[in-house]
């Protein structure tokens, strides 16, 4: 019998391994907000990924499992620190794509004047990580005081657009009309998911110029 079938017979007898996959970890006084089991690295396995939340602190914890020939484990937890204090709990999702599956990330942070954020991740075979591949923050005010802005950022190709939310005055049902599009270029090295900014990091590049 070949060395991948006894590893097929093992995980086999590990319902851990083989049908729950990664568990949570945490820490003392942490709960968890939001957790989503998908496979991410596209190994037939199921991953992990899952919002820890305490009083004063919330990280997302992506923790990948592996299939090799002679071995299977988890790889090492891939953290990305979130504001403390959101207006709602996060929301995890995943979505499909020709190149790999995508973790989505949705967050709402601020106050009356709040930020909606997107991140999305993907496997990247090469780095063993979970990458940032997108990014898109709009900031709004929720009581409809004042003027927003948008801005989406595709790092597979560099691309940063841009939009300002003017508040509708002429009647309709949008609170906002969406003008001043702009498009232009801000490529980055490959971002680890730990190393992904924030929606509210993303908007202020556009106040300090998106060459920041």
């Amino acid at each position: 019998m070949s060395r991948l079938a006894l590893l097929a017979l093992a995980l086999a007898a590990s319902p851990v391994a083989a049908q729950e996959g990664p568990q949570a970890f945490l820490n003392a006084g942490e709960t968890i907000e939001v957790e989503l089991r998908a496979d991410f690295n596209g190994d037939g396995n199921p991953d992990l990924a899952y919002v820890a939340a305490k009083e004063d602190a919330r990280e997302l914890r992506v923790v990948t499992s592996y299939v090799n020939e002679t071995d299977f484990g988890e790889n090492p937890v891939q953290i990305l620190a979130l504001d403390a204090y959101p207006l709602a709990d996060a929301a995890l999702a995943v979505k499909g794509n020709l190149r790999g599956k995508v973790l989505v990330l949705e967050e709402l942070t601020g106050g009356t004047t709040a930020v909606a954020s997107t991140h999305r991740f993907r496997w990247d075979s090469t780095q063993g990580v979970m990458m940032l591949i997108g990014l898109d923050a709009t900031l709004y005010s929720r009581t409809f005081a004042h003027d927003g802005r948008e801005a989406s950022w595709n790092l597979l190709t560099g691309d940063l657009v841009t939009r300002t939310l003017q508040l509708n005055t002429g009647g309709g049902d949008a609170a906002y009309a969406k003008v001043d599009e702009k498009r232009r270029k801000k490529p980055s090295p490959p971002l680890a998911l730990e190393e992904s900014p924030s929606g509210d990091e993303l908007l202020g590049w556009l106040v300090a110029g998106p060459d920041r």
